[in-house]
């Protein structure tokens, strides 16, 4: 992706996953419905590692965006 998606793009399920990811800072995998997790992976707005999400800075301003 060349730009950072707005808020526009997301679903209201995968906004919702974006901002409890954004709340918390981190969050458990299993927490996020695996098809909004991959969509918001697949956008940079959330990165996987060690069974853990974490926000991108991509993910913290389109959250902040929409606010």
């Amino acid at each position: 992706m060349d730009h950072i998606p707005r808020g526009s793009d997301l679903t209201a399920q995968e906004m919702g996953a974006l901002r409890d990811v954004i709340a918390r800072s981190v969050v458990s995998i299993g927490s996020v419905p695996r098809s909004c997790r991959a969509r918001l992976q697949a956008l940079g707005l959330i990165t996987a590692g060690m069974g853990l999400l974490l926000p991108t800075p991509a993910g913290r301003i389109v959250a902040r965006m929409l606010q």
